[in-house]
């Protein structure tokens, strides 16, 4: 039962550490924030030509409308 309370805290120290840790980056950063981690806002995803989920399908919900409006 012991080695599961150590195990828990030194678990439990390192999450504290790595939160210190990542609150100082934004004490330290000139705007105080993260960048977002959205897909679609980032630079180098879009000169990829990469999309976030929502907005491939509604690129593939058009493609498709189209395609149905040419059939016609």
């Amino acid at each position: 039962m012991d080695t599961y309370v150590t195990l828990f805290l030194f678990t439990l120290a390192i999450v504290a550490i790595a939160g210190i840790l990542l609150g100082i980056q934004i004490l330290i950063k000139k705007n105080g924030k993260f960048s977002s981690q959205h897909i679609g806002q980032s630079k180098a995803m879009r000169e990829r030509g990469i999309h976030c989920l929502q907005t491939q399908d509604r690129i593939a919900y058009n493609d498709k409308r189209n395609v149905t409006d040419m059939e016609k």
